[in-house]
């Protein structure tokens, strides 16, 4: 059978050019979900957030096997004969077994030919000059009726861009052959939807004053005017105030298209024009949960004033993560381009701050050099912070810092006008960021643990022991670090049933060893989170690991210290700041409060206790 897909409007499916019943709400979200990234793998975490926001059911992965299930009876069985691979481009493979709904890598991949897609034949008609042919596509705003779930609206915003691009190429070109007087209803009737747009404005002026209708277009003007100062309590740009001054300059009504300034015409076709900079690591493939956390950090980064974000939580909780995984969600937001820098070198020492700019500034060089000003890339300025603040003035990027300890190690880095964004990652609050949005990363849930753990080892596997991957889990604290390590043991230790396994990680010494092996990165980096704590806090941290639990009382903490509890509130909130502990109660009094250390921590302090001198620091008398 023929089956066409359509989502530049209303969500259709047509069968041999008739319409078909797409099926129930879920099944049509994850349809448009799917066709809106056609050919592109979207992971089952996006589809099930999708399909239930924050508030999935236990069955949530049963049920959208099922759902996938009845889109693929309602799809066809294959694709088009032209279908591409994911990620592909023309001349590349068609699908092997031409399945039109595959699962690959923890997610699904909808394949479709572009004769079957409207918005893949709309590229494919640009891409040929037949603007107006491309445009008729277009039935109205890109998957009207599911602008409402984020992972679509997105994709819709991106279609919507790509529409208001393409459309005024198309009426630049009509304007450029006499033909403005024809484009104008057509022309103000999209210029009415998007007010704001300064180049469809002035191409809109442009034909009313081939039209010989002067007043008018000088009207558009004073209206866009009142409009931005309303809505934005903002001007017109320059460039099109010197458009507006020299429409009033002539006489007489306008035959010819009078030019555009220069800020305002689209660049020249650029054929090997490179691409915004991205340095972002890769997306990590066994993302897991974290939906409510990737969408507040989303919000933030997305929404308006105060973009800056700081994502805290204990060492090994996948604050990095986090971070990458939901820059690489944003791409649409920051067209710019999308940033990574690290603050630590491989030693765990900070890095300068002149070598952080360049290497931020070595990103953006291509990507200035190619811009249509001429004018000599930022990276080649003599001062780096200047450099860095000119590159980042007007343009909308992504910068992701990560690892930071301090507030000083930040502010260099931040923009100082634009509408950039910035994620840091840090342990510390940096409660001295002002303007900061703190997003606070908890461990795992345990089934989010045990979820993690089947995408390593395997779904079987673990299914055939629910209680035993539950109770390994739970030995790592349920920190996606320490739930990792243990992770990749088993996967290399096949051989060994989940239930004999439980019985390695009892003890502290044993959980280390058992999740470092031969490898003594965990120690280092546990070692270097304790050691650049004050001397009193640092003493504390391993007095703690005599504890017999990680979580304890204040009273139990001020026994194991040596000192009042005054003293040991101090000391235990200097650790909490650290995101070294934290408190199962969000309020109570001091007595009652329990505070936890997080498992692997705890366990490198239960190793440590037997070395650590008995002598208490003088900060703690």
């Amino acid at each position: 059978m023929a089956v066409r897909f359509g989502i530049l409007g209303p969500l259709h499916v047509l069968e041999n050019g008739r319409a078909v019943d797409p099926g129930s709400r879920k099944q049509q979200i994850l349809l448009a979900a799917l066709l809106s990234h056609a050919n592109t793998r979207v992971s089952a975490d996006s589809l099930v957030e999708a399909l239930w926001d924050d508030a999935p059911p236990r069955t949530a992965r049963k049920n959208l096997q099922v759902y996938v299930s009845g889109l693929r009876r309602l799809a066809g069985a294959e694709p088009g004969p032209d279908a591409s691979c994911p990620g592909s481009g023309a001349g590349h493979a068609t699908v092997p077994g031409g399945t039109r709904i595959s699962h690959q890598a923890g997610g699904y991949v909808l394949h479709t030919a572009e004769v079957e897609l409207d918005a893949l034949r709309f590229e494919q008609r640009v891409r040929a000059g037949a603007l107006t042919e491309a445009l008729e596509l277009w039935r109205g705003s890109a998957l009207d009726g599911f602008r409402d779930v984020p992972l679509i609206d997105s994709a819709a915003q991106r279609l919507d861009r790509r529409f208001l691009g393409v459309f005024e190429d198309w009426l630049d070109a009509e304007l450029a052959a006499g033909r403005g007087a024809e484009a104008i209803e057509r022309a103000t009737e999209t210029a009415q939807r998007h007010p704001l747009r300064e180049r469809l404005r002035m191409l809109q002026m442009t034909a009313l004053c081939q039209a010989g209708r002067r007043s008018e277009a000088l009207a558009v003007y004073d209206e866009l005017r009142q409009t931005l100062a309303h809505e934005l309590g903002l001007p017109p740009s320059p460039a099109l105030a010197r458009f507006y001054r020299s429409l009033l300059c002539e006489a007489g009504p306008v035959q010819a298209r009078p030019a555009p300034p220069a800020e305002l015409r689209p660049p020249p076709p650029r054929p090997h024009r490179a691409a915004a900079p991205n340095l972002l690591p890769t997306d990590p493939p066994a993302f897991t949960g974290r939906a409510a956390p990737v969408r507040r950090l989303a919000e933030v980064l997305t929404g308006g004033a105060g973009r800056l974000a700081v994502v805290t939580g204990p060492l090994g909780a996948g604050k990095t993560a986090l971070a990458v995984h939901t820059a690489h969600r944003l791409a649409e937001h920051f067209p710019d381009g999308r940033l990574f820098v690290r603050l630590r070198g491989e030693d765990g020492r900070p890095r300068p701050l002149d070598d952080v700019l360049r290497q931020l500034l070595a990103a953006t060089a291509c990507a200035e050099r190619d811009g249509p000003t001429g004018a000599p890339p930022a990276a080649e300025c003599s001062d780096p912070r200047w450099a860095w603040q000119l590159w980042l003035t007007g343009r909308r990027a992504l910068v992701v810092v990560d690892d930071a300890r301090r507030e000083s190690e930040v502010r260099p880095l931040l923009p100082e006008a634009g509408e950039s964004a910035v994620v840091v990652t840090a342990r510390p609050g940096l409660i001295g960021l002002e303007g900061a949005h703190r997003v606070w990363l908890p461990p795992f849930t345990a089934d989010e643990a045990v979820e993690f753990l089947g995408r390593t080892i395997g779904a079987e596997r673990v299914d055939a022991d629910r209680e035993s991957a539950a109770r390994i889990v739970r030995a790592t604290g349920l920190l996606p670090l320490g739930v990792r390590l243990v992770a990749d043991r088993l996967a290399f230790l096949r051989h060994v049933p989940l239930g004999e396994y439980v019985a390695r990680l009892g003890g502290g010494r044993a959980l280390l060893d058992e999740l470092c092996g031969g490898d003594p990165l965990v120690r280092v980096r546990l070692a270097e989170s304790v050691g650049e704590l004050p001397e009193a806090a640092h003493w504390a941290v391993l007095r703690l690991g005599l504890l017999a639990r990680p979580v304890f009382t204040l009273d139990r903490a001020a026994a194991v210290l040596d000192c009042d509890p005054g003293t040991a509130v101090r000391v235990l909130e200097d650790l909490l700041e650290a995101s070294l502990l934290t408190v199962a109660d969000a309020e109570g009094l001091a007595h009652t409060v329990r505070y936890e250390m997080p498992a692997l921590l705890y366990a490198y302090a239960r190793e440590r206790a037997g070395r650590t001198a008995d002598r208490v620091p003088v900060h703690l008398h």
